[in-house]
């Protein structure tokens, strides 16, 4: 019963994660390869740029305690917050599907990531600080279901119903309110009073193996992210597919499937990526050879898509299934190692920002390959897929690196994290 109550109470989580993975893969590309075909590449590159900082924004806010501390001061102040950012996050991103002026467009995008970023890290630490160890573990596994639930099902939706307005606005209202009954009848059961049960863990300097490690794992986000954002106009101009909104979100949807399937099997199935030796100190090592695979399967797709070895949709579908497994290797990989490394207890908070700094990253080499085109009169997919390719190339030599530090950790028998 405990279970099923903590699972309907953390439907905000999916709610979350189907907007967010909505306006990453499909709608934002379509609305300007709709109304500034022109201008496409730039404005969504800018529009994606500006929505990352203004999550991040979200995040630093959401870290001021005394903001926190409001929101919990009393049930009925928690009730009224959770209403209006609920309800501000879907007003916004109903706003996606009907405003055609771009400052308004942008607007509606940038507040959406701010209040969406700042209610999610708020609320989840309520949650966190309010449960036992039992109801944490609940907690978790919820919090992951859903949200790879969201990031499965939004790209699939929107590729087939983007145009079908009417429908999708009902949906997300729908679950928008579902999403806060049931934290208002959950939330209020909490008590409010966690002054002395912050915890605040000590940020230790990061060592040259985990540097190595966010690196690597920045340098995937950043590439995925790329050709995730860029996935339906690759497809337009590039290979000249008809309907390519469809198709776009078809492949962005069976890369996030297969991700997340393999997410689900890896931690269900799979034997423990990070090996323990019974030492003076606890030595983690992180599993570099599943990984090192996994990119070589992410570079040969890419190598495939920009050679255009196949126009053939079908096999191009086929090889992003594979895509998509490699993906969901390198997550499960990198989240239980950063997960696992205790002794360094600042990896994980670094890890847990990686995908918006990763983003701010690719957005910005987006935003630069975009103007550099105007001047050059270049190919902006041919050149996005290259760039894309080398980052994979270069975080496949980083992924060396880190085995040549972690061997030269165990040959002299330090403890190598």
């Amino acid at each position: 019963m405990k279970s099923a109550l903590m699972y309907k109470r953390n439907t905000i989580y999916f709610f979350t994660s189907f907007i967010w993975t909505a306006t990453l893969s499909v709608l934002p590309q379509v609305y300007f390869m709709s109304n500034y075909p022109e201008h496409k590449n730039t404005f969504l590159s800018l529009f994606f740029l500006l929505g990352t900082l203004a999550s991040i924004a979200g995040i630093l806010t959401s870290q001021n305690n005394k903001f926190y501390f409001f929101m919990i001061a009393s049930a009925r102040r928690r009730n009224l917050l959770t209403i209006c950012c609920i309800f501000t996050m879907a007003a916004t991103f109903s706003g996606l599907f009907w405003v055609k002026s771009l400052s308004l467009y942008f607007a509606c995008f940038i507040l959406m990531k701010f209040i969406s970023n700042l209610f999610y890290n708020c609320i989840d630490r309520l949650f966190v600080a309010g449960s036992d160890r039992e109801q944490l573990k609940i907690h978790v596994q919820s919090n992951l279901f859903f949200q790879l639930l969201g990031i499965m099902v939004a790209p699939l939706y929107f590729s087939f119903f983007t145009t079908n307005i009417t429908q999708s606005i009902v949906l997300i209202w729908v679950i928008a309110t579902l999403s806060t009954i049931f934290i208002i009848t959950d939330v209020t059961k909490i008590s409010p009073n966690y002054r002395e049960n912050v915890r605040s863990f000590p940020k230790g300097k990061l060592n040259l193996y985990h540097q190595l490690f966010v690196a690597y794992s920045a340098l995937i986000l950043t590439a995925v992210t790329m050709l995730i954002s860029m996935m339906i106009y690759i497809l337009k101009d590039y290979y000249h597919f008809s309907n390519p909104a469809a198709k776009g979100g078809a492949i962005i949807g069976v890369i996030s499937a297969f991700a997340v399937i393999t997410v689900l099997m890896f931690g269900v199935l799979a034997k423990p990526q990070i090996k323990m030796k019974n030492n003076t100190k606890a030595y983690q090592e992180f599993s570099a050879r599943p990984n090192g695979i996994a990119i070589l399967v992410l570079i040969l797709m890419t190598l495939v898509f920009y050679l255009k070895i196949s126009s053939s949709f079908s096999v191009l579908l086929c090889l992003c299934s594979f895509a998509g497994i490699s993906y969901g290797i390198f997550l499960f990989c990198t989240r239980n190692y950063a997960s696992s490394a205790f002794e360094n207890t600042g990896l994980i908070s670094v890890y847990n920002n990686l995908p918006n700094y990763a983003s701010l990253a690719g957005y910005l080499l987006t935003l630069q390959v975009s103007l550099l085109v105007k001047t050059q009169a270049l190919d902006f997919s041919k050149l996005m897929l290259g760039m894309i390719l080398g980052i994979f190339v270069l975080s496949l030599l980083t992924l060396y690196l880190i085995t040549v530090k972690n061997k030269s950790f165990k040959e002299k028998g330090a403890v190598g994290l």
